[in-house]
């Protein structure tokens, strides 16, 4: 039988607060930061050039493509945005950046309620608030230009139902070509990710809520369960299942931001 501690996983908006046991990914890469402390064991993360980095604290950074074995660790995951100003103040540039040990003791200590159960959005939110600012972080909000703000909330009010690229230029009152160097130069990634990083979410929360993964791959617009997982792996190197799977966490909450 496995004795291993069940964690809890909290989503608010674009940053993912987790605590897990015994995760190991496939090669992948996303846009988010991740920002990885083991509260037990030792990982490894092996990189592109087939080199391996042994770590009990790292912050990587965004599209680093990496393969994570933490098959005996208890670990606290974040993910956050590279574009947002918290991300800013804590790596300046495209490395791995190791987190010294008494930052890592204090986020060990601050995250040891993950794996209680204890927490709920509000207590969780103020966990990931802390873990920032003790690696020199303040989440402080992100400012968006005007017009990307409204096509964000054109896309959440419309997913997930299909969204144009011709629409939302049209809503932005730029050509296609402009609002596409606009979308990414505010939110960190092209307008395609995005769209599929929300649908993603929204099909998260219904594999969460009971539904099987054929109709929450329809629901939230892909084209069949076999599209959904491979999205899911390529951005998380893992199944949906593994994350989302009763077995495998105690809570999932979707917050809001």
């Amino acid at each position: 039988m496995d004795s291993r501690r069940k964690g809890s996983l909290f989503y608010f908006g674009e940053r993912i607060l987790l605590g897990t046991a015994g995760l190991v990914t496939e090669p992948h890469s996303h846009y988010a930061v991740s920002i990885l402390v083991s509260l037990t064991n030792s990982f490894h993360l092996y990189t592109k050039s087939d080199s391996v980095i042994e770590s009990q604290g790292i912050i990587i950074p965004p599209n680093f493509y990496h393969k994570l074995d933490a098959e005996n660790s208890e670990m606290l995951i974040i993910q956050l945005d590279p574009k947002s100003d918290e991300y800013k103040k804590i790596i300046m540039d495209n490395s791995p950046k190791t987190i010294d040990i008494n930052t890592r003791q204090k986020i060990q200590n601050i995250a040891e309620p993950l794996f209680n159960d204890s927490l709920n959005c509000i207590s969780a939110r103020i966990i990931y608030n802390q873990i920032l600012s003790s690696l020199g972080s303040e989440t402080t909000p992100k400012k968006y230009d005007k017009r990307i703000e409204m096509v964000i909330q054109k896309i959440k009010e419309k997913m997930p139902n299909p969204v144009t690229l011709t629409e939302l230029s049209e809503i932005s009152g730029i050509s296609t070509d402009r609002f596409m160097h606009l979308f990414k130069e505010n939110m960190g990634i092209p307008l395609r990710q995005y769209l599929l990083w929300q649908r993603l979410h929204i099909a998260a929360k219904l594999l969460q809520g009971g539904e099987n993964l054929t109709t929450a791959s329809h629901a939230a617009g892909f084209s069949d369960q076999a599209h959904l997982s491979r999205t899911f792996k390529k951005m998380f190197g893992v199944k949906p299942s593994l994350i989302l799977g009763s077995q495998s966490l105690s809570k999932v909450c979707f917050c809001e931001d």
